[in-house]
């Protein structure tokens, strides 16, 4: 049982040893928005959720529970609650790592330690969307909260002691995108706690992905319908497991996700950190072997917004139909061409990630006129969203790390056979697609099978559980186009940022 706790909802798999897919689930939990800046979800309503989503999956699979030997977690990465004394999340509130209300205490936090030392210690930038940041601000707004926690929970640490871990722990590839880990000896950073005044003592012991951390205890036995025993394998981040389940496991090699958030993943085994200030390094499941990464943060958020804003009719649709309203806002892409007749939308919902990395950055649409239409404005949110990932890639590259020519896409919005062909042309690189799209679940399916001991190590487990299906080629016509909308898309976040434009929107907002 394969079990993806992301950003909006929460997906669950049985899977076989050699990759196939026995029975799916899924649920949807809301984001929060109580201030300003702010996003949190209820960590109670988000677990009933997962639970949910465990019991649909078991029950498609027809599988009985007894032959599910063990699970595993993919996690959303820096979201955190903080527990108290009685191992509950305080005011019942994971913050989400889309929370930018750490934006107001960057100064200070670079105040009392140098930005690019700090990345070269940790191996992510010092941004608001990070978890270092987030419990500064909260000790400093909020010390009611911080004085009263117990314990530091990252999703997945919290996710494993419902289920049934023996000990409370937090697994360590995925601690590296708290901001609070040290590249050099793979433990929490003492240093950066030092620094910051933050208390060491809040923070969990660290276990590697693959090892058993414990079974499924009676009551979430009742609530999953998963049998009790069932082992507990420590998994990864979403990011670092679906480049796992991409099969990114070498030098240069790249995978693509474009889910609630987006991720340019790069296999890198000894990086240069110096180097490279501003992207994401954690380790991968193979600890002490690190991957690139250049987040993207709106990813396909911004598509999904574009469902709900500007296809109410296709939503109601496919309500009435049973239909996935996606496949029904597809006909739009058809309807207009590449380049989407000069409208382009800046991918920036929720601020910019690498290379900008703009907190106030906002999302927008330019080149509008009256021969605008709904499927011109649709089909140039899909390509925003694409060329944020190519100013990534483009960003990557000038760092003179080697790269193939060839990316592996994953992520739900990766299903659209449109999105594929738009993603090859703007980045100009051949795509392959995987059997199982979902691969954070197949990497975290690899771990629960290590933990198991029905593979060997993470090596033998991608060589039987990922496969690729397909390829696409860029169309070179349709380069040349993307190539010129590239430019454009590029000028106009510099533009706007110089011009002061976000920060003013952003102080207009905050009053």
């Amino acid at each position: 049982m394969a079990v993806d706790i992301g950003t909006t909802g929460a997906k669950a798999m049985v899977i076989t040893v050699d990759g196939r897919i026995k029975g799916t689930g899924y649920a949807e939990y809301p984001l929060q928005y109580p201030e300003q800046d702010a996003v949190e979800v209820s960590v109670d309503f988000l677990f009933e959720q997962v639970f949910s989503c465990v019991r649909d999956a078991l029950a498609s699979s027809g599988v009985p529970n007894t032959e599910v030997v063990a699970l595993s977690f993919s996690v959303q990465r820096a979201t955190f609650c903080l527990l108290d004394q009685d191992m509950r999340p305080i005011d019942d509130r994971f913050y989400v790592w889309l929370d930018n209300r750490a934006e107001v205490v960057m100064d200070e936090i670079n105040a009392r330690m140098d930005r690019d030392y700090m990345f070269s210690i940790t191996g992510e930038p010092i941004t608001r969307t990070y978890s270092v940041e987030k419990l500064y601000w909260l000790k400093k707004f909020h010390p009611d909260i911080y004085q009263k926690a117990q314990w530091f929970a990252l999703v997945d640490a919290y996710a494993m002691w419902v289920f049934g871990a023996a000990k409370f722990c937090t697994e360590t590839s995925n601690a590296f995108v708290s901001g609070m880990m040290d590249v050099r000896t793979l433990e929490w950073n003492d240093e950066v706690m030092t620094a910051l005044d933050l208390r060491r003592d809040l923070l969990p012991p660290l276990v590697p992905p693959g090892q058993v951390v414990g079974r499924v205890k009676p009551e979430i036995a009742r609530l999953t319908g998963l049998a009790e025993g069932t082992l507990i394998v420590a998994g990864s981040g979403d990011q670092q497991a679906a480049a796992m389940g991409a099969g990114v496991i070498e030098d240069g090699s790249m995978s693509l996700t474009l889910g609630t958030v987006g991720e340019l993943v790069v296999g890198l085994a000894k990086p240069n950190f110096a180097e490279l200030v501003d992207l994401m390094i954690p380790s991968t499941p193979e600890l002490g072997i690190f991957e690139i990464e250049g987040n993207q943060i709106s990813g396909a958020t911004c598509y999904r917004w574009a469902r709900d804003v500007l296809c109410p009719a296709e939503m109601a649709l496919g309500q009435a139909m049973g239909r996935d309203p996606f496949d029904l806002m597809s006909h739009y892409i058809d309807q207009s061409r590449p380049g989407s007749n000069g409208v382009v939308f800046q991918a920036a919902l929720f601020g910019t990630g690498y290379p900008t990395q703009d907190g106030d950055a906002t999302a927008s649409f330019v080149g509008l006129s009256p021969a605008t239409t709904r499927a011109d404005m649709v089909r140039a949110v899909m390509e925003g969203v694409t060329l944020e990932s190519r100013f990534i890639y483009e960003a990557i590259k000038a760092t003179g790390v080697t790269l193939k020519d060839t990316i592996t896409i994953t992520g739900g919005a990766t299903k659209s056979p449109q999105w594929r062909q738009i993603i090859a042309d703007v980045m100009n690189c051949r795509i392959q697609t995987l059997e199982v799209s979902d691969a954070s679940l197949i990497g975290v399916a690899i771990l629960a099978a290590v933990g198991a001991g029905l593979v060997s190590d993470t090596k033998q487990g991608v060589q039987q559980m990922v496969r690729i299906t397909d390829s696409i080629d860029p169309i070179p016509a349709n380069v040349a186009v993307y190539d010129q909308l590239f430019e454009i898309y590029r000028d106009t976040y510099y533009a706007l940022a110089k011009a002061g434009v976000y920060r003013k929107i952003a102080k207009f907002r905050r009053g």
